[in-house]
């Protein structure tokens, strides 16, 4: 089947099964490694605790964070 062929049929699909094919491919072009995601959360939380240590972010208390959220 050509390129051409299959994307005039993949065209032809409902919206739903067209995105669900998108991400499908792009999944199996573009899936980063675990390594690459495990040092990248690293870098996060380092940046986060780094953030609290010089004081740039604060911290909410659980009680106030839980009221919010239960809020209608």
């Amino acid at each position: 089947m050509s390129e051409t062929t299959l994307l005039d049929a993949a065209l032809k699909l409902p919206v739903r099964r067209r995105e669900k094919l998108a991400e499908a491919i792009l999944g199996s072009v573009k899936r980063p490694s675990q390594r690459l995601l495990d040092a990248l959360w690293v870098q996060e939380g380092e940046s986060r605790v780094d953030g609290l240590l010089e004081g740039k972010i604060k911290t909410v208390p659980a009680p106030k964070v839980l009221a919010y959220r239960s809020r209608p």
